[in-house]
């Protein structure tokens, strides 16, 4: 008890000689003490710690900078408060199978983080997920995944010289999600039912991708301003082409599936190298500025064409001709 007593006491002066030897120091020199304190507690949070969130997952990094999410059930969805958010001491991400989902915002703005492995047992990306993680280098991302959020991967730069297997996302000599230097090829894997909005917008280097028949829905933007993107094979469960969604893109033709019943706004808008489309025998409505300032020299029309928005076909020179059928009740 004695032993305890002296501790404080010694604690306790040394605590009121600091403040009194600060008192005397000039106002610069404070602020450096100040600086150094709160650089070495800073260093100091580097170790370990674990966190139990409401959705009862635990979140623990190491050492290492090794982040491991382990549990069971869908993760929570973060606005600006996950656990993860902004930590530049984070660089690998281990999710263990059991979690069903990586939530809105998760790992935003984790901009040392390099490399995540997903597991069979998630089976969607929420909106933002990976936002701006600028040192992203390498994701596998396996076939349980049926949705990837809106922007899940904006700002992150995919690196991964190798194929992975078949059921896995395939990125190859990388990709940057809504940047001007990315460049290679994307096989998304069967069982992704919908592509979000700006999924890959502005990726001028990307230069083939592939897109499974369980892909139902491609949102808008997705590849818009793909400049170097010069052939797309449209699945054919696609019911929809979403407003912009090829808008700027480098294709030189399009095939529009029978699936297809309508293409959004400005879908095709300023594609200047796309000289031939194909339209699908159910495809009933082109909607306004859908094909504006392309290349069109030809267009070979479905038999179930009904209207025409306006603009729809404007401003490209080269077509000369174009013979409207008769299934046609309207062109605004």
């Amino acid at each position: 008890m004695k032993k305890q007593w002296k501790r404080l006491a010694a604690l306790s002066s040394a605590a009121v000689m600091a403040a009194g030897t600060l008192l005397y120091f000039p106002t610069d020199t404070l602020q450096n003490i100040s600086w150094g304190i709160t650089a070495s507690a800073e260093d100091a949070g580097a170790g370990t710690w674990t966190k139990i969130e409401d959705d009862n997952l635990v979140w623990t990094l190491y050492d290492n900078g090794t982040l491991t999410i382990s549990g069971k059930g869908a993760m929570k969805d973060y606005f600006h408060d996950s656990p993860a958010y902004g930590n530049s001491k984070i660089k690998k991400v281990v999710i263990e199978n059991g979690v069903t989902s990586i939530g809105t915002s998760a790992f935003e703005h984790c901009s040392s983080l390099t490399d995540i492995s997903i597991p069979k047992s998630v089976t969607s990306i929420g909106n933002y997920a990976f936002f701006e993680c600028t040192g992203l280098t390498s994701i596998n991302i396996s076939e349980g995944v049926t949705s990837i959020g809106d922007d899940a991967f904006y700002g992150t730069l995919w690196l991964t010289n190798k194929r992975q297997e078949n059921d896995s996302l395939v990125i190859v000599n990388g990709i940057l999600i809504d940047g001007t230097t990315c460049s290679g090829e994307v096989t998304i894997p069967y069982g992704v039912t919908s592509i979000g909005n700006f999924a890959f917008y502005n990726c001028t280097g990307l230069t083939s991708i592939s897109i499974p028949k369980s892909v139902t829905s491609i949102g808008t933007y997705t590849f818009s301003g793909c400049g170097n993107l010069k052939q797309i094979e449209i699945p054919d469960n696609i019911t929809y082409i979403s407003d912009r969604a090829f808008s700027y893109a480098g294709l030189t033709s399009v095939e529009i599936p029978d699936s297809v019943t309508s293409i959004g706004e400005e879908a095709f808008y300023g594609c200047g190298s796309l000289k031939k489309a194909v339209i699908g025998n159910n495809l009933a409505y082109v909607a306004y500025s859908a094909f504006y300032s392309c290349a069109l020299t030809e267009i070979m029309w479905g038999g179930k064409i009904e209207k025409i928005g306006k603009s729809a076909f404007a401003q490209n020179k080269n077509l000369t001709t174009v013979s409207i059928p008769n299934s046609v009740t309207e062109i605004e």
